[in-house]
């Protein structure tokens, strides 16, 4: 039995994180879903996901700080993470400097969205 691809949702957005998990699970990935930063980095020592998708604007810590977290950690540091943001005056080059690996702009298309997950889970 092939293991499916675990993905960690961190956003504070409920409406728009069901909606990603939805479909996503649809499309065979086992979903874990956090609202803050705080559950978000908890999520990852107990879930060990495959990837992240993590919101630049939550309630208790940006997504930078967040990023921060899990590229610095020994154990995360390679965890491939696609920031995700509605804010399209977000700094790019901020963000892949911070250790992103893409980053989707809300409102987000699904499919480029899967086309760069699996990219990144290669």
């Amino acid at each position: 039995m092939i293991k499916k691809k675990k993905i960690l949702i961190v956003d504070d957005d409920v409406s728009f994180a069901d909606s990603v998990e939805a479909i996503l699970k649809a499309k065979g990935f086992e979903m874990i879903k956090a609202f803050n930063a705080e559950t978000g980095i908890e999520a990852l020592a107990l879930e060990n996901p495959d990837i992240v998708l993590l919101d630049v604007n939550l309630p208790d810590k940006n997504g930078f700080e967040v990023l921060k977290v899990i590229k610095t950690s020994t154990n995360f540091s390679e965890l491939p993470v696609i920031l995700i943001t509605g804010d399209m005056a977000i700094q790019v080059d901020k963000g892949f400097a911070a250790g992103a690996d893409d980053i989707i702009f809300k409102p987000i298309d699904i499919d480029d969205l899967c086309i760069n997950i699996n990219r990144l889970l290669k």
